[in-house]
């Protein structure tokens, strides 16, 4: 900006150069003043205005970018996944679960078995006999009671793993809270995991559309320090 001013004042310095020796040389030279007609004479109250070297043209207000270290947020991201992965609390859930889903499928596997052996009986009985009739109709409801526990396993393990996740989700973030407010952060974005070195299908568009931090240096991340605390 100071730059822009000093050749703006060297331009008018040149300019009221340039009219001094215009100015001189009419001094040298005499002048032969026509006579005026009644429809090109100048008005008599018309005089010309006197240069000012002192006034300069505007200058455009042009800010320049902040710098880094100027700016006034302080930013942090962190890995979800990574969180998920190595919260001991999410070991233990899965412990849990996996003993769940070994007495489930225990169940299951009884009544399978038990389906398996009265088709057995089944298929050695005269068809149309009390006998026949008695144990089709009890593989009926041991088929019914199969498919009913399969499906209702599959929606309560549904909701099951939701409402965990929502639990142990609500914890990691009451921990990033805290730890944002009392290191100074204004801000703390979710980093996605790196894509796969050799993505196929459809979930390549899908992660690429979904990611929410596309470039963040290293000493923003602060995953390692919110792992530290949850496993306290």
């Amino acid at each position: 900006m100071k730059t822009t001013g000093v050749v703006i004042g060297i331009i008018i310095i040149g300019i009221i150069g340039c009219y001094s020796a215009i100015g001189a040389q009419d001094e040298a030279a005499p002048i032969t003043v026509p006579a005026p007609d009644s429809e090109h004479a100048a008005p008599p109250d018309i005089t010309t205005p006197p240069i000012d070297a002192t006034v300069t043209p505007p200058v455009s207000d042009v800010k320049t970018n902040p710098s880094a270290s100027a700016f006034p947020f302080k930013v942090g991201v962190v890995n979800i996944a990574e969180v998920f992965d190595k919260y001991i609390r999410t070991k233990e859930y899965e412990k849990t679960l996996q003993k769940e889903k070994e007495l489930e499928e225990l169940l299951i596997s009884k009544i399978k078995t038990k389906i398996k052996n009265l088709q057995d009986e089944i298929d050695v009985l005269v068809p149309g006999s009390d006998r026949h009739r008695e144990k089709s109709e009890e593989l009926a409801k041991e088929r019914a009671s199969y498919e009913y526990r399969a499906k209702t396993w599959n929606e309560y393990i549904k909701n099951k793993v939701n409402e965990q996740t929502l639990k142990l989700y609500k914890e990691i973030r009451d921990v990033i809270t805290k730890y944002a407010v009392d290191k100074g952060y204004t801000f703390i974005f979710k980093l996605d995991p790196a894509l796969p070195a050799t993505p196929q299908g459809d979930d390549v568009t899908q992660q690429i559309s979904i990611r929410t931090v596309l470039y963040s240096p290293k000493e923003t991340d602060i995953t390692v320090d919110i792992i530290k605390i949850l496993n306290k």
